[in-house]
């Protein structure tokens, strides 16, 4: 009797063990994109520097935050250009499987002043959720319109 309780007890160990250990491993994939977009978005000659790739994780939901900060003369006002944004997502998404839901563009001036980037999603014809991410399939979108 007491044998099957210590043989429950270490069988219900194990599992625990195995479902915490796969959730720390949750999602799996390369994350060599940390290094390449920001790479490629200040190559690109975007006006782009001090560029930035990572994931944020929300329950199962993965979403893909790029952004950097734009030079003064190339970014007047806190308004961001459409173009801009389409080609700052289309060099982020070129040639790169992503298996992130979901992708967010963080913008910010010379002042390290935050620009919004919302209004110039809506008007490319995407639908930001409440934290200003877009999907996958409109950020593909989007690039796609631009040309890449």
């Amino acid at each position: 009797m007491i044998r099957r309780s210590r043989l429950a007890v270490l069988f219900g160990i194990a599992l625990v063990a195995s479902v915490a250990s796969g959730c720390s491993q949750m999602p799996f994939h390369d994350d060599s994109y940390k290094t390449e977009i920001p790479a490629a978005l200040e190559a690109a000659d975007l006006g782009i520097t001090d560029a930035w790739a990572d994931v944020r994780l929300s329950g199962f939901t993965e979403t893909l935050s790029i952004g950097g900060t734009l030079n003064a003369v190339q970014q007047p006002s806190s308004e961001v250009a459409p173009e801009l944004v389409a080609e700052i997502l289309g060099v982020a998404l070129e040639s790169r499987s992503l298996p992130m839901s979901y992708v967010d563009v963080s913008l910010r001036d010379a002042d390290s002043d935050l620009l919004d980037v919302e209004p110039t999603l809506t008007a490319l014809g995407a639908s930001p959720r409440g934290d200003g991410s877009i999907t996958m399939d409109e950020a593909r979108k989007i690039a796609e319109e631009a040309g890449r």
